[in-house]
């Protein structure tokens, strides 16, 4: 599904690369969890993987063609991205139309919009502040936020980056009911994550990243 081929990336102005011929598939369904020390390179290659960034080298391909070529819009609708900071990816001033604007660039209908709008809501228990301002919540119901949108759109990959971080025991719950609501779609994950608990409980399939290689037997 989301192949990287001898993928390698260095910074501008960098002397050195940060990745180095990185080489990994995502298959459909699997559910994959990238490890490593601080400053080990994962953010960066999610982000590659995302087609956020661009490889220096190597290639990205998804479904065989090549992530570069597709249009933002064909991008969105088959990856999406869950980032460390909840902030960075919450650009609108009421909760019921963040969720909605990926679909809205989607060219859906009016119903199709407040149907997925009004369902991934309720599923990340959103309900009653869809009308508040995001950045007006707590940090565990604005990180729900980027995750009711990512519900709407239920893209075919997606790329979270330390998704269990800012939920207390109450909001865990919700979270881990909605990633079996993506594994029972038949969504393929990439997380990487530093708590060891949550990475047992989901991800049968783990790999990590030291300085910017895979380790061996990866």
């Amino acid at each position: 599904m989301l192949t990287l081929n001898q993928v390698a990336y260095r910074w501008p102005d960098a002397a050195a690369d940060c990745l180095h011929a990185i080489s990994l598939e995502l298959r459909d369904g699997e559910w994959l969890a990238l490890t490593g020390d601080n400053g080990a390179g994962k953010s960066t290659l999610l982000r590659i993987m995302a087609g956020l960034l661009f490889p220096t080298s190597g290639s990205v391909t998804l479904n065989e063609e090549p992530i570069a070529q597709l249009k933002n819009r064909q991008r969105a609708a088959a990856i999406g991205v869950l980032f460390q900071e909840a902030e960075n990816q919450i650009f609108h001033s009421n909760v019921a139309q963040e969720v909605a604007f990926g679909l809205k660039l989607q060219r859906l209908s009016a119903e199709e919009i407040s149907r997925r709008t009004q369902a991934a809501l309720r599923l990340c228990q959103l309900t009653d502040v869809a009308e508040a301002h995001p950045l007006d919540l707590h940090a565990a119901q604005r990180r729900m936020v980027a995750v009711a949108s990512l519900e709407a759109m239920a893209p075919p990959v997606l790329l979270l980056d330390e998704p269990s971080r800012d939920f207390d025991a109450h909001w865990l719950t919700v979270f881990e009911h909605w990633l079996a609501t993506c594994r029972a779609r038949g969504t393929s994950v990439v997380a990487i994550s530093h708590d060891a608990a949550f990475a047992r409980r989901h991800f049968s399939r783990v790999v990590r990243l030291e300085n910017g290689r895979l380790s061996k037997g990866e």
